[in-house]
């Protein structure tokens, strides 16, 4: 019975789940760091990218086991409250703020950057104010996701991003800066590991929104097995885009120390690749991928708030209001407001600090699968339990640790005030962790379709 109803409410499939996380994915990700890592990593961002698509098919992994027990979910905030405590999804929902708020923020920084390549005449602060209050009125005005125009934007960066990647193959093969190198991946003159470790803890940041495909939980087939696959393959499949692209690029730019603008040095590099026609076509896709970006991060970022607000643990007046149209108003200006007033940051400066909050929340999913599936409901008896329930999120979780710890200084200043803040607040709040935090389960979602069958077949 429970088998028959699961088969005819679910009806997506491995391959449309994996469509659904590139789509998601940012295609183009690696043109918003170049000027971070590769400098940082002294030329070795390929390796970077390489290095950290362990730790994400690891966490991704993590994502899918809890998706497919939690459906409702889809987030990090509700995985550890369910899985751990109540109050380790507060915090983690606290940490991973940080990277709700300010995503949106470093995708007004890159539209910015590209419109002014587009039209230099055009002023910068004046372009990303107007874009930020653009895309609030939006917001405001209760637009929906615009998921078909996402769609050919998405595949308009999948083509800017393979141009690339074809255009400086042929360049390095002509000839163009070290030519084809090995020392592209790897040069023994800058490799410093403590450097491209630090790297590989930015790199991190292209991988973010794999995550985005446990929202589809319910409505996917024998999710306990295609959730993990496709959140996996997901992760494959743009690590082989983003090393590709990174390798490349170093062969045909090799002087990462002489970009006119480390936020536009991506510019630089597909210039020696393609010249002006890539450059161009490169700024178009940049500036549409971070448009439509900016309209879906801000709602992402308004739902966590909504979210907390609703369950009480911020205030639930501001933060758990929506207007008739369901719109989180108070949610919107706010993040808005910080936007506005953090808009004259630099890349280098923003997407560190984003990657705190976001490998915070990667650390508490892996824990939430030891702690809910190992230890709570016992799944350790058996290679294939210790192995997926244990060892892998284990992995996934010591080396994303690592990774955090070896963020800038000003990132983990930054994190770590935030999360202190967070931490006095739940005390406040909870009158010293003795208040509760309604709207937790930890019922996976097959006990309460069981149980919701069980009763509908007693009251037959």
């Amino acid at each position: 019975m429970v088998d028959t109803i699961k088969a005819n409410r679910r009806k997506i499939g491995l391959f449309s789940c994996i469509l659904f996380g590139l789509g998601v994915m940012f295609p183009i990700a690696p043109a918003g760091v170049w000027g971070v890592i590769m400098p940082l990593s002294q030329g070795h961002m390929g390796l970077c990218y390489l290095l950290a698509v362990i730790p994400m098919t690891f966490t991704a992994w993590s994502f899918g086991c809890m998706g497919a027990a939690f459906p409702r979910a889809g987030s990090s905030y509700t995985f550890a409250g369910s899985a751990i405590h109540p109050y380790a999804g507060f915090i983690t929902g606290w940490g991973i703020l940080l990277d709700y708020i300010l995503f949106p923020l470093m995708n007004y920084i890159m539209l910015a950057i590209y419109t002014q390549q587009l039209f230099p005449s055009w002023n910068y602060n004046v372009i990303i104010v107007v874009s930020i209050l653009f895309v609030c009125v939006i917001n405001l005005l209760g637009v929906k996701s615009i998921a078909s125009v996402n769609n050919i934007i998405t595949i308009f960066g999948f083509v800017a991003m393979l141009w690339f990647i074809f255009s400086a193959f042929g360049a390095a093969g002509s000839g163009t800066g070290l030519g084809l190198s090995s020392k592209g991946f790897v040069n023994p003159e800058t490799f410093d590991f403590g450097l491209i470790l630090a790297g590989t803890s930015i790199a991190c940041f292209s991988f973010l929104g794999f995550d985005t495909i446990t929202t589809l939980a319910e409505d996917i087939r024998e999710p306990e097995k295609t959730l993990p696959r496709s959140t996996i393959l997901s992760c494959l499949i743009m690590a082989a885009i983003f090393v590709s692209s990174s390798f490349i690029g170093q062969c045909v730019y090799p002087d990462y120390n002489s970009y006119a603008d480390p936020d536009s040095a991506f510019v630089d590099v597909a210039m020696a690749a393609g010249g002006n026609a890539l450059v161009t076509f490169v700024s178009i896709a940049l500036v549409a991928c971070t448009f439509a970006f900016s309209l879906d991060m801000i709602a992402g970022a308004t739902r966590v708030l909504y979210g907390m607000g609703r369950d009480g643990v911020l205030p639930k007046k501001i933060f758990g209001y929506a207007n008739s149209k369901g719109v989180p108003v108070w949610n919107v200006i706010l993040v808005t407001v910080v936007c506005l007033v953090f808009s004259n940051m630099s890349l280098g400066d923003v997407i560190p600090v984003i990657n705190f909050g976001g490998l915070f929340a990667f650390i508490m999913v892996n824990l939430s699968v030891v702690v809910y599936f190992f230890i709570k409901k016992g799944k350790r008896s058996g290679f294939a339990n210790i192995m997926k329930y244990l060892i892998m999120p284990g992995i996934g979780c010591i080396i994303v640790c690592l990774l955090w710890l070896n963020l800038s200084v000003m990132a983990k200043i930054v994190g770590f005030c935030f999360l202190a803040l967070g931490i006095i607040y739940l005390a406040v709040w909870s009158k010293g962790f003795k208040k509760p935090i309604e709207g937790f389960t930890s019922e996976s979602a097959e006990e309460i379709e069981t149980e919701e069958i069980a009763a509908e077949d007693t009251e037959a």
